[in-house]
């Protein structure tokens, strides 16, 4: 596939039009909940999912198996390209996605083969398992654009087509450095993102907020928090300490554990919210132009 011609793209939502889009909020919401069926209570997956390096990575193995042309070596889907992929987003070192890969390999999510071009060249392959994890990471990521876009709509992700999620995964390789850009242009949800679990912890305390109608602070529990993405109590409170200290949640213990998210850290959530479903968007836009 030839790359991206970034002066010829398609129209695509902006984040503007999605932060002003009347039913942002709605769309924000159910966002919120699909992220909450997908990872909350499974802390295996969360163990080894729910860190941004992790679930970049799994974005990555596809967007590279997707690209994959034997007769082209540059393509091959080998660790070191992954590897090589994987700093655009700065997000982790080549020892850190070799563990990576390591653990997916023995959790049941990648496989390790032989080229067929050159028997000692070890080929990475996503099974089925990851295949399906991404697509439900994709149907979650464009719920939202669904939402307040339904006409056309976003149907062949929706409807989980295998075909249509190579092809946008293929397209999605030529944007690794919108989606580093995405992450690095919103140092306040770095935070959360660098952090086990830290930004489902973060989703779930904007639920809650959600549930009592976001008056007062929220009274939680490190552990209840923590049992619910597979972390400690500990790692909660040292998330929870940080926030506090960059003036994101403000932090009570009086007859109790209270947490009340400060506007700063619900603006910085809406605006990567935005900014992920104005990337998603193109990158359907251009799969769907790639398949007409």
């Amino acid at each position: 596939m030839a790359d991206i011609d970034f002066t010829k793209l398609p129209a695509f939502h902006s984040p503007a039009e999605i932060l002003a889009h009347p039913r942002f909020s709605l769309a924000r919401d159910e966002f919120v909940k699909a992220m909450l069926a997908l990872y909350e209570h499974k802390p295996f997956l969360n163990r080894l999912l729910l860190e941004a390096s992790r679930t970049v990575l799994v974005s990555t193995i596809m967007c590279v198996h997707a690209r994959y042309d034997e007769a082209d070596r540059a393509t091959w889907p080998t660790l070191r390209l992954v590897s090589d992929s994987m700093t655009e987003h700065r997000l982790a070192s080549a020892s850190r996605v070799q563990d990576l890969v390591s653990r997916f390999v023995k959790t049941g999510y990648l496989e390790q083969r032989a080229a067929p071009r050159d028997r000692r060249v070890r080929l990475l392959t996503p099974t089925k398992k990851m295949i399906a994890q991404d697509q439900d990471f994709l149907v979650s990521h464009h719920l939202p654009l669904q939402i307040m876009f339904p006409d056309p709509g976003y149907a062949l992700i929706m409807t989980r087509d295998p075909a249509f999620q190579l092809k946008q995964r293929l397209v999605s390789r030529d944007l690794f450095a919108l989606g580093a850009k995405i992450l690095a242009s919103n140092p306040i949800m770095m935070l959360f993102q660098g952090r086990d679990a830290g930004v489902m912890i973060l989703i779930k305390m904007i639920a809650m907020s959600k549930a009592q109608g976001g008056a007062a602070p929220l009274k939680v529990s490190y552990s209840d928090l923590g049992g619910r993405f597979g972390v400690s109590r500990t790692h909660v409170r040292k998330l929870l300490v940080a926030a506090e200290k960059m003036k994101l949640v403000r932090l009570t213990k009086a007859g109790g554990q209270f947490v009340e998210l400060l506007p700063p850290v619900l603006q910085a959530f809406d605006r990567l919210v935005a900014d992920a479903m104005s990337g998603f968007d193109l990158c359907y836009q251009l799969a769907l132009r790639a398949v007409k």
